[in-house]
C-alpha cells in the first residue's frame, strides 16, 4: 500500500512540476493578431497593442484624405477642396 502512494505522490510531483504558466501574451505574433492576453503584463501589452493599431488606423486615414485632397485640387472642384481639407485638418493632427 506504501509503495502505491509514494508512487503516486512522485507522479503528482513530476506532473505538477512539468506544468508551466502560459505566456501573458502571444510574443511571436505581430499586434494585429494577437488575441491572448492573461496577467498584468498581458494586460499592459494589450493596451500598448490597441494604441499601436489606433495610430497605424489613424495614419491611413491621414494619407487617405490627403490623396482625396489631391485628387480634389487636380479636379478644381471649390467645394470638394474644402471638405477635404476640413478633413485633413480633422485627421492630420501631429503630435506635439
Amino acid at each position: 500500500m506504501h509503495k502505491i502512494l509514494i508512487v503516486m505522490l512522485v507522479g503528482i510531483t513530476i506532473t505538477a512540476c512539468g506544468a508551466r504558466v502560459a505566456d501573458p501574451y502571444e510574443r511571436d505574433k505581430a499586434p494585429a493578431d494577437r488575441d491572448t492576453y492573461s496577467g498584468l503584463e498581458g494586460m499592459k501589452q494589450q493596451q500598448k497593442d490597441q494604441a499601436t493599431l489606433t495610430k497605424e488606423a489613424n495614419k491611413l486615414k491621414c494619407q487617405d484624405a490627403r490623396l482625396d485632397l489631391v485628387e480634389a485640387e487636380g479636379e478644381g472642384d471649390i467645394n470638394m477642396i474644402r471638405q477635404v481639407k476640413a478633413r485633413v485638418q480633422r485627421l492630420c493632427v501631429t503630435e506635439r
